[in-house]
């Protein structure tokens, strides 16, 4: 088997964990929700529920069939046959197509949802009274944000390293290497050049950190019914994505670390390939057992929280927008963890912020470089 043959078995791989990962993520979304509307606990089990997500898995499906399909034929037409076509731009294409795909499949599956609701008429009880907790965020026990200072240690040494060792490095500079571990595009060495992988490096601690902090500022949603268990299962769920979070950061910045080092330095690539392969693989993989770790547990169950009746704030079941919430962060529906209230007066700065992260990396590598 050759280095293309290989890059496109391995990028194969590759995109079926990505969609795995995509489906499972689905497959053990909360069972009171469908499609970020709430379902009464009588009919989480009903066949017409049951049909509803049996359509959409089945979607999921063949839109992954459907990316899979164009992805082989963009590469084979990019090169005649698989091994001489281009697996990059199968993945890309494939890729496309399977993350695009998404809308339309959830859009379709969310009308299905909202019939449903109108013709069954669900409706979130509203509970006699609400529990807060007034020391719930005293008895966290989250990841402390100086513990990042590490990483900014790791990416600070890595640049020392880097200026040291200027003379040695190569000019022009090696920035990106095919499967068979040649490199095959080049930069002239500057500080873009050399630095940019830093520069990304700060700017994902930067996010990593701001996600644990706003953990800690997250809403309580203790259910009136079992206070005391409710809280034990939020403190958890706190607990484990602030831990996860803190580990995603520093495996993305160790990762990094290792490809500026084979960049500049000339680390044989042999030897690391089948971390840089396999690594992606492994956070794939980490993702969907952390998923399936909270779903399990039932760590991201609300219960009958009073914030259950929101339907109406959750715009296409995935952005929130409720000015009569003072609270910065609530509980996705979609997925696991949180997100952002955009009716709060920062939130919106936030949203943007987020969003211009890798935009600055962008414009800063090609001004530096």
């Amino acid at each position: 088997m050759n280095a293309t043959q290989t890059e496109w078995l391995v990028l194969g791989i590759l995109d079926a964990l990505i969609s795995l990962t995509m489906i499972g993520a689905v497959f053990l979304a909360p069972k009171h929700l469908l499609f970020g509307l709430y379902v009464p606990e009588a009919d989480r089990g009903s066949a017409e529920v049951g049909r509803i997500r049996g359509r959409h898995y089945g979607a999921l499906v063949a839109v992954w069939i459907l990316g899979l399909a164009v992805g082989v034929a963009v590469g084979l037409w990019s090169g005649g046959e698989w091994s001489e076509g281009s697996p990059e731009a199968a993945f890309g294409a494939a890729l496309i197509i399977q993350i695009g795909g998404l809308i339309p499949v959830w859009r379709s599956g969310r009308a299905q949802a909202l019939r449903l609701k109108q013709a069954r008429n669900w409706r979130a009880e509203k509970p006699s009274k609400i529990v807060i907790d007034l020391l719930f965020r005293q008895r966290q026990r989250l990841v402390g944000n100086g513990w990042f200072l590490i990483h900014l240690a790791i990416v600070l040494l890595g640049a020392a390293s880097a200026a040291l060792h200027w003379d040695v490095i190569p000019d022009p500079v090696p920035t990106h290497f095919g499967i068979s571990g040649e490199a095959d595009e080049y930069s002239p060495k500057g500080f873009g050049a050399v630095f940019t992988l830093n520069i990304v490096q700060l700017g994902l601690i930067g996010v990593f950190l701001l996600v644990n902090m706003s953990i800690r500022q997250a809403r309580q949603q203790l259910d009136p019914a079992r206070p005391e268990v409710s809280r034990e299962k939020q403190l958890r769920f706190r607990k484990a994505i602030s831990a996860f979070i803190y580990a995603l950061s520093l495996f993305v910045v160790v990762m990094l670390g290792l490809g500026q080092s084979v960049t500049l330095y000339g680390w044989p690539t042999e030897r690391l390939n089948l971390a840089m392969i396999g690594l992606p693989a492994l956070l794939i993989l980490a993702v969907f057992g952390f998923v399936w770790y909270v779903a399990r547990h039932g760590l991201d169950d609300v219960g009958s929280s009073p914030h259950v009746q929101e339907d109406e704030a959750w715009r296409g079941g995935f952005f929130y927008y409720n000015k009569a919430d003072p609270a910065l962060m609530v509980e996705k529906r979609s997925g696991v963890g949180w997100t952002i209230n955009l009716a709060h007066p920062l939130g919106v700065l936030i949203f943007v912020g987020i969003l211009l992260v890798p935009i600055a990396i962008v414009v800063l590598a090609a001004i530096f470089a």
